[in-house]
């Protein structure tokens, strides 16, 4: 076990290397990505719930709105003719582009404001004293919400490209969905680099864990 200790009035600050911590040890990391793994898996069931009740839902509500007869089957929904098809699908694609793009603007929102990281001391005291900690977000919660719905992102975009390509749908609903995809990524890259800045900027070694312990007590 490798620790070395610094006595400093009446406190001693412990250094523990990662041969002393079995949870930092390469034992530890296969441990951690486990428990990441199945929490991506977890977080990834909602948004994809969300999307596809955004489907269901406004494909029936838009053919009740533009007056078009359809026909809920197994296979899905049923209509007369192709334009009224391509009308409905394009519509139903698009609003739930606009549902994925507001998810992402709150998503994005936690990151840049209330990432734990960098979040202002300022906002830090006023969230505390409204008991509202709880919006403050760490690393680990915000990349991986990140990290599927920016994976939601992609796949509706090559969707809407392979449908709007076969002209199931209209051209402009894959721009904006594309749109969506690139400005989503471009922010959360930029907070990634906002993370490796304060995590250069903090002075300390990351590779080690430090322990105060009170030597009044010993």
């Amino acid at each position: 076990m490798a620790s070395n200790s610094f006595i400093d009035g009446t406190k001693c600050i412990v250094v523990i290397s990662y041969q002393a911590c079995p949870n930092l040890s390469p034992a530890g990391e296969k441990n951690m990505f486990s428990k990441l793994l199945i929490k991506l898996i977890d977080q990834a069931i909602v948004p994809a719930v969300v999307l596809v009740s955004t489907r269901i839902v406004s494909m029936a509500l838009l053919a009740m709105y533009f007056e078009i007869p359809f026909e809920l089957t197994k296979k899905g929904f049923i209509f007369e003719g192709k334009e009224q098809y391509i009308q409905v699908n394009s519509y139903s694609m698009l609003i739930m582009t606009i549902v994925l793009a507001i998810s992402l603007s709150f998503f994005l929102l936690k990151a840049h404001v209330f990432h734990d990281t960098h979040i202002t001391p300022k906002l830090t005291a006023t969230l505390f004293s409204l008991r509202m900690q709880g919006m403050v977000q760490s690393s680990l919660d915000l990349y991986t919400k990140g990290a599927i719905w920016i994976s939601y992102a992609y796949l509706m975009t090559i969707l809407t490209g392979a449908l709007a390509l076969y002209s199931f749908i209209y051209a402009f609903v894959f721009y904006v969905t594309l749109s969506v995809a690139v400005v989503a990524s471009i922010l959360l890259v930029t907070d990634i680099e906002n993370e490796v800045k304060s995590s250069k900027d903090d002075g300390l070694d990351h590779n080690v864990t430090f322990l105060e312990v009170n030597t009044d007590q010993l």
